[in-house]
């Protein structure tokens, strides 16, 4: 299958590690244009040299907390100086923020601006773009509905759910598709180092959660990741897609 995705113009952010950077590679692989986004600049500038090495695109990078002031303004004129113009958007840049059911007001300020806001502030600046090229592609990497414990990411993501399921009704006729995938448990630095790190009990919650047996790789997610990208998805729009190996209890 062909997916039609030559010389497109990407911003994908928290490309430095995980699903971020396994999308940003297979984005590469089809030939597309890339801006990549991240806090930390040595493994950004990695998986730049990564890219070039041995995919023939263009690749730019810029180092940045998404959460900053002015972050949303700063990826956008540099994708613009770099790429002339955008056409699809990851928004892949969280993080996992378990807490107690009373924890103060900053540390949920933090997690809902992390997993939430900065992501929503980016993407209304990308829109306008989108709308004057007619044709657009955003996708967000979000997280569990069924959380298991007290998480801002949790509500963060959920928030992210329900405005990108509004936001699809309204750009969808000018060619903008606005889709998110919900990843189960992936082989990242942040599921195996933070989430499960002790082996035993990642075994134990395999057997009892995951029906296909195993975690998966970031790339079983960014397979689907490109796909929705490209223009072969133009009818797959305000969705929620789970990436976890059956763990998902709910059919709805």
């Amino acid at each position: 299958m062909q997916l039609l995705l030559n010389n497109k113009k990407c911003i994908v952010t928290g490309a430095s590690q995980g699903l971020g950077k396994a999308i940003a590679i297979l984005l590469a692989a089809e030939q597309c244009d890339l801006v990549l986004v991240a806090r930390r600049k040595k493994p950004l500038e990695e998986v730049k040299k990564f890219i070039q090495k041995k995919y023939n695109c263009n690749v730019a990078t810029l180092s940045i907390d998404v959460t900053s002031k002015n972050a949303d303004t700063k990826i956008k004129d540099f994708a613009l100086k770099q790429l002339g113009t955008i056409d699809v958007l990851i928004n892949s840049a969280g993080g996992s923020r378990p807490t107690t059911w009373d924890a103060p007001e900053s540390f949920w300020e933090e997690g809902m601006s992390l997993n939430f806001t900065a992501l929503r502030k980016l993407t209304t600046k990308i829109i306008p773009i989108m709308t004057k090229n007619k044709w657009g592609r955003v996708i967000n990497i979000t997280g569990s509905v069924e959380p298991r414990e007290v998480n801002v990411a949790n509500a963060a993501k959920s928030a992210v759910h329900a405005w990108a399921k509004g936001l699809s009704r309204v750009v969808a006729a000018n060619g903008i598709t606005i889709n998110s995938i919900s990843p189960g448990r992936l082989n990242t630095e942040q599921i195996l180092k933070r989430r499960h790190p002790n082996i035993k009990e990642r075994k134990k919650f395999i057997k009892e959660n995951i029906p296909v047996g195993y975690f998966g790789d970031p790339e079983d997610l960014a397979c689907l990741a490109v796909f929705l990208s490209s223009p072969i998805a133009r009818y797959i729009t305000g969705e929620l897609i789970h990436v976890d190996g059956g763990m998902k209890r709910f059919a709805h």
